[in-house]
């Protein structure tokens, strides 16, 4: 499998004016750890396509502009190529619109617009002659009678007819730079070869310190394809997708495994005890260096296909098709809800020793505390089971869908308890991880949320581990 590769760009003299710099870029190789915890790009003209109006933003903003020459319109917004004017198959619309930045834009360290029309009259006085006077006062006169009566005015001798007459003088003698003096935009338009500016800096807003390119300060999600070979003669091996995140320097592997087939789980399970650093079957955690192992092994292909630069996008979701006859899912029942009557607040209360007195919003806000107290008595009970059996949500509780084994002496708050459990250790809505905190609310306001009806648990657990 070929490395993930990326563009890496720098900054030369121009070979006409070396003060002014052109931009320029080479392919080269990127390990795979700098693409997810630098936000190296990994490029493929084939994907992305958010790259290109991500690069034409930055190369737009105000940061990159020179603003001296921003009024004189010399430091001006580019657009992307389209690709309906003229198609080259041999290059992508990105690298199209890098090949006419390279030829449309000059990088500078600093300019000011006085400068600017300083090296021009230095290039025009320094090529002088009859073509660049004639062409001067072409665009600096308009029309035959106006141009006439400008050169007759530097040599009253001139006599012309037509503008074919003007040949037979010498202009570039005739002449000088400083009659266009206060025609300093004409002076810039002919001694600059390209008319649109950006700082060198600006490359800081596309590419890394190493001159790489660079949109995102970091990418936390990707694909992994492998096909875990066969040792059966004229099989060419199971395919298991992967989709993978990343926390720091940890990835969670979840497989797609489709029709849940035989060989698929066996080719997933022999992948995850290859490269896993804990003990899950399926589901498991590794560390970017054992990717990066994968890769050098040429283990797999990585593509990134909820990468984009312009709008928000999930990672890809895992699935498995299960049989009900085979696999048990739990649900956590009914709970009791500031809803019901003060009787019941007070009965659940009462049960727990705690004070039954005050309005029902005061019975209420009494029954979060007591859930909280509650669930941080049992919290290393839950956690320990939870590691134990590993569960994933599933949207909706068949009808064979039995009680969790747990906390099953506890009468009126197990399923509030239990419930707020699960919110709080639902990772990404999908995987019950204990590992995993979402500190959204403290337990107290969970439980309030839960009883007040603002928050819910729906669908059931399914156990997969």
């Amino acid at each position: 499998m070929s490395a993930l590769q990326t563009f890496r760009f720098r900054l030369e003299p121009d070979p006409e004016i070396p003060r002014f710099k052109r931009l320029h870029w080479e392919l080269v190789d990127v390990p795979i750890a700098d693409v997810l915890t630098r936000g190296v790009h990994p490029w493929d003209p084939d994907k992305h396509p958010s790259i290109l109006d991500a690069f034409v933003q930055r190369m737009n903003c105000e940061e990159a502009k020179v603003t001296d020459l921003v009024p004189m319109g010399h430091s001006h917004d580019i657009i992307a190529d389209s690709g309906y004017i003229w198609i080259d198959k041999s290059s992508s619309k990105f690298q199209r619109t890098l090949k006419a930045v390279q030829e449309g834009i000059y990088f500078v360290v600093g300019l000011s617009y006085v400068e600017l029309l300083g090296i021009a009259k230095e290039r025009l006085r320094a090529r002088w002659s009859h073509g660049v006077a004639k062409t001067l006062a072409e665009k600096s006169h308009y029309g035959f009678q106006a141009l006439r009566q400008f050169l007759k005015s530097k040599d009253k001798s001139i006599k012309l007819s037509s503008y074919d007459d003007i040949d037979g003088y010498d202009l570039g003698r005739i002449l000088s730079l400083e009659d266009f003096e206060q025609h300093d935009k004409l002076l810039v338009s002919e001694g600059i070869p390209t008319q649109n500016f950006r700082l060198a800096s600006a490359l800081s807003q596309f590419a890394d310190n190493d001159g790489r390119l660079r949109l995102v300060p970091e990418i936390r999600a990707l694909t992994f394809a492998v096909i875990m070979k066969s040792d059966k003669p004229h099989v060419c091996g199971t395919h298991v997708q992967w989709h993978v995140t990343r926390t720091g320097k940890m990835l969670t592997f979840r497989p797609d495994l489709g029709n849940n087939s035989v060989a698929k789980r066996a080719a997933a399970e022999a992948f995850a005890m290859r490269y896993r650093v804990d003990d899950r079957r399926f589901v498991f955690r590794t560390t970017v260096d054992k990717l990066t192992e994968m890769l050098e092994r040429n283990e797999g292909a990585p593509t990134f296909p909820s990468l984009n630069y312009t709008s928000k996008q999930g990672p890809p979701t895992a699935t498995a098709e299960v049989e009900p006859s085979r696999v048990r899912a739990f649900h956590i029942g009914k709970y009791p809800t500031s809803r019901c009557s003060g009787d019941i607040l007070r009965e659940v209360l009462r049960e727990h020793g705690v004070p039954m007195t005050g309005a029902k919003d005061k019975l209420v806000s009494k029954l979060a505390g007591l859930i909280a107290d509650t669930y941080a008595k049992h919290q290393s009970d839950l956690d320990h089971f939870f590691a134990e059996h590993r569960f994933l949500r599933i949207a909706s509780a068949p009808s064979s869908a039995a009680d969790l084994p747990i906390l099953e002496d506890m009468r009126y708050l197990r399923n509030l308890v239990l419930t707020a459990y699960v919110i709080r250790h639902l990772r990404g809505n999908a995987i019950l991880e204990p590992s995993h905190e979402n500190a959204t609310y403290t337990v107290e306001e969970l439980a309030l949320a839960l009883l007040e009806g603002k928050l819910a648990f729906t669908g059931a657990l399914l156990r997969v581990a």
